[in-house]
């Protein structure tokens, strides 16, 4: 190849990865690891680790109490970012299962 061949091969490359890095599902998953990564600095998760453990083996009606404290019982920045964090995973579930249907769907006939 030419160095010019070579060049426009490097640029559009280039595009083709940054179109793949910023696109909605990469922002997705970003937002989802950004969100996580801040709870679990913000978060004693060893500590709710082994709360969430002794409320499993009082049943499901603690288990829900727990969840409900634990989250009411933290600032409001831990609670921004597990909102983010969940609304993140539900639009990345979203996107895996209509990419699923997609995929799976028969081939219709063309009249």
């Amino acid at each position: 190849m030419t160095t010019i061949e070579t060049n426009v091969m490097a640029a559009v490359r280039f595009v083709h990865m940054t179109r793949k890095l910023t696109g909605a599902t990469a922002l997705k998953v970003y937002a989802f690891g950004l969100s996580v990564c801040g709870v679990a600095v913000l978060v004693s998760v060893p500590h709710v680790a082994a709360n969430f453990i002794s409320a499993l083996g009082l049943g499901p009606s603690a288990v829900t109490a727990f969840i409900i404290a634990a989250v009411a019982q933290t600032k409001l920045v831990v609670q921004l970012s597990l909102l983010i964090a969940m609304f993140a995973l539900g639009s990345l579930g979203a996107d895996m299962l209509r990419s699923i249907r997609v995929t799976t769907m028969p081939a219709r006939a063309v009249a």
